[in-house]
């Protein structure tokens, strides 16, 4: 097999493996087929892609150095496609083990806020609501020392309004809200797979104000890769700001 037919190859290869991330995420959107099929279409084009560059680049070298124009720039041409989803998979990997294997965060790692109304709309394959604090909670606390409950001056009924629209403002559809029991449940669509997460937040009056904390849980997958971590501080950030 000549240099020319393996670049011709590489050429071919490579388009089916930078759509494979697009496709997986809209054929998950238009309900074609389960999550676990999109991420193993992603895990598997992104080590073909890595194959496959690494054949491009000793290919392109090779060209380089024998002065074969067209091969050389048609194998830089497929470097830079596959280096799309190559460097996609490197990161989301990175991040993974930079994170803890968590699928749900609270402000309230003893005492979690409950959820009520949502239980109904979570469905049978969803994570569980269980929490293992003596687990989890150190996990969360190395990662996110930053999750603490808001305390704040405003009066329980102040703070419950300011809840609502705080959630409202992140767009958070709100499912549930219970004045009398402090309560309030949200669902978190994500903007790219259109993930449901849901969040629980639990108002309680102090002598000095008020006490808010939330708990933020996915629906499906083992770790969030932060994303509950993130719309918990995003929640406090605006409340506080506001």
């Amino acid at each position: 097999m000549n240099i020319k037919t393996i670049s011709t190859i590489c050429k071919y290869l490579a388009i089916p493996l930078v759509l494979g991330f697009p496709i997986a995420v809209i054929a998950y959107r238009l309900n074609l087929w389960e999550m676990g099929t999109s991420f193993k279409i992603i895990q598997y084009t992104g080590y073909g892609s890595i194959v496959v560059l690494a054949i491009t680049l000793i290919v392109g070298i090779f060209a380089f150095i024998k002065k074969y124009k067209p091969i050389a720039e048609r194998s830089a041409c497929i470097a830079v496609l596959l280096a799309v989803p190559v460097i996609g998979l490197a990161l989301q990997a990175s991040k993974a083990k930079s994170l803890p294997f968590l699928h749900q965060v609270t402000t309230d790692t003893v005492n979690l806020p409950q959820f009520n109304s949502i239980v109904a709309l979570r469905g049978e394959g969803s994570n569980p609501l269980a929490y293992n604090s003596e687990k989890l909670a150190p996990l969360q606390l190395q990662a996110y020392p930053e999750l603490k409950p808001i305390i704040s001056e405003l009066t329980f009924e102040q703070a419950f309004s300011k809840a609502i629209q705080t959630a409202k403002a992140l767009d958070w559809e709100i499912v549930a809200q219970q004045p009398e029991q402090g309560s309030i449940e949200a669902v978190d669509t994500t903007l790219l797979w259109g993930f449901k997460d849901d969040i629980a937040i639990r108002i309680i009056a102090t002598n000095t104000g008020s006490k808010i904390d939330l708990r933020s849980i996915s629906r499906i997958g083992g770790t969030d890769l932060g994303a509950n971590a993130d719309r918990v501080k995003n929640f406090i950030k605006m409340f506080n700001e506001n």
